[in-house]
C-alpha cells in the first residue's frame, strides 16, 4: 500500500515537472511580492487614479510565473520588448496594449495581422486611419498626408531629412564621411524650400534630378532663411564632380518619392481631390487609431512611416506641453512593432524617458538586442 501511494506521488511530481519550462525554473530569480506591487492591478490602478486616467489601469504586460498575478505598465512607464520571430509578440503584447489604450493609438508594422485583430474594436471609439502606401493591408488611398506639413523651420526640415537618411539604408550600409552629411543637409534645405512654397514633397525629387536648378535657393532667400539658402547655393555652384556626389547621395535618400503608388498617399491628386487630409494635431486630440504600414528594404515607404510617427508624436508632445501638468490628460499609446525595420527613428532613444513624463506611452518591439543597437 505504501509503495503504491509513493508511486502515485512520484508520478504526480514527475508529471508536474514535465509541464514546466526552462522559464519556470528561472522564476525564483525574478521579482516577487513587494517588487511587483507597483505593477500589480492595484498599483497600476492607483497610478492611473493619481494621473486622472479613467477606464484602464495601464498597459497589460502578462502574468507572473509564480502566482499567476497580472502585471501592468502604468501610464508613466515606457516599454522595450525583444521578441524573436514567431514568438507571439503581436497576440501577447501589441494587441492587448492597443485595446487597453484610453486615447489615441499609433501603430507601426510590416504586416496586416495587427490591423485585422484590433481595427473593429478601435473603430467603436474613434476614427481609424490606415497608412498603407505599399498595399501591405490592401488599403486604398482614401485619405492623404502631407509630410511637409511637419516642416515649419530648418530644425524640423533637418529631422525629416534624417528620417529619409536613416530609413533609406540598412544597418550594414557603408557611409561616406563627406557625402552622406552633405547630402542630408541638401535634402533638408530642399524639403524646407518645398514646404515654404507650398509645393508637394515630390518636387524635392525633381530638384534633385536637376543639380543646376537654383529655384530652391531663391525660395529660401525670399523667406528669410539666408544661411540655408547659402548652403544649398554652395552645393549648386560647387565643382561638377563634388556637386554630383552630394546630389546623388541625397537622391538615394529620397528614392521612395519615385514610387507612384506611394505618391498617392502623400500628395493631392489634382485640384478636385476631395479626400480628407490627415492632421496629426487633430488626431492626438481624438480617440482615433493610426496604423502605419510598410515593407522592409531599400526603396520602401519606411522613411515615410518614420516621418509620420515623428509628426504624430511631435504633435502629442506639443499638446502635452500646453496641458495641465505638462502631460496629456488622456495618454496616447504608440506600439512601434518592427521598429528596426520600418520605423528607424535615430532620435528615439534620447527621447524615451522624456515621453513617459508627457503621457506618451511608447512600446518599441525588436526581434533582437542587436537590432536596437543598430538603430
Amino acid at each position: 500500500m505504501t509503495v503504491a501511494v509513493a508511486a502515485v506521488v512520484v508520478r504526480a511530481v514527475l508529471r508536474r515537472r514535465s509541464k514546466r519550462s526552462r522559464v519556470d525554473a528561472a522564476a525564483q530569480h525574478m521579482a516577487t511580492g513587494r517588487d511587483l506591487r507597483a505593477l500589480s492591478l492595484a498599483g497600476a490602478t492607483a497610478t492611473a487614479q493619481r494621473l486622472g486616467v479613467r477606464g484602464s489601469p495601464g498597459v497589460p504586460v502578462g502574468r507572473t510565473v509564480l502566482g499567476r498575478q497580472m502585471v501592468y505598465g502604468s501610464w508613466e512607464d515606457m516599454h522595450l520588448d525583444v521578441w524573436g520571430p514567431r514568438t507571439g509578440k503581436t497576440t501577447s503584447r501589441a494587441v492587448p496594449a492597443i485595446l487597453a489604450a484610453p486615447g489615441a493609438v499609433l501603430v507601426t508594422s510590416n504586416k496586416r495581422d495587427i490591423v485585422d485583430a484590433t481595427r473593429d474594436v478601435r473603430a467603436a471609439d474613434g476614427p481609424v486611419w490606415v497608412f498603407d502606401p505599399q498595399s501591405v493591408a490592401l488599403e486604398e488611398p482614401s485619405w492623404w498626408w502631407n509630410p511637409l506639413s511637419y516642416v515649419t523651420d530648418e530644425v524640423r526640415a533637418a529631422r525629416l531629412a534624417d528620417n529619409f537618411a536613416s530609413g533609406s539604408r540598412g544597418p550594414d550600409a557603408k557611409t561616406d564621411a563627406y557625402f552622406d552629411p552633405a547630402g542630408q543637409d541638401l535634402l533638408a534645405g530642399l524639403l524646407l524650400a518645398a514646404a515654404l512654397d507650398h509645393r508637394p514633397i515630390t518636387q524635392v525629387h525633381t530638384w534633385l534630378t536637376r543639380p543646376a536648378d537654383d529655384t530652391a535657393v531663391d525660395i529660401l532667400r525670399a523667406h528669410g532663411f539666408t544661411q540655408t539658402a547659402d548652403a544649398v547655393g554652395g552645393v549648386v555652384n560647387a565643382p561638377e564632380k563634388q556637386r554630383g556626389g552630394v546630389y546623388g547621395t541625397a537622391l538615394q535618400m529620397a528614392s521612395c518619392l519615385t514610387n507612384r503608388q506611394i505618391a498617392h498617399w502623400i500628395t493631392p491628386q489634382g485640384k478636385g481631390d476631395g479626400r480628407p487630409q490627415f492632421d496629426p494635431a487633430g488626431f492626438v486630440r481624438s480617440k482615433g487609431t493610426l496604423y502605419s504600414l510598410s515593407k522592409e528594404g531599400k526603396g520602401t515607404a519606411g522613411p515615410l512611416v518614420t516621418a509620420l510617427t515623428v509628426a504624430v508624436v511631435g504633435a502629442a508632445e506639443e499638446l502635452a506641453v500646453h496641458s495641465s501638468g505638462g502631460r496629456l490628460a488622456t495618454p496616447m499609446v504608440g506600439v512601434l512593432d518592427e521598429a528596426a525595420n520600418v520605423c528607424r527613428w535615430r532620435e528615439l532613444p534620447n527621447l524615451y524617458s522624456h515621453y513617459g513624463s508627457r503621457g506618451l506611452v511608447l512600446m518599441t518591439i525588436l526581434q533582437s538586442w542587436s537590432q536596437g543597437v543598430e538603430v
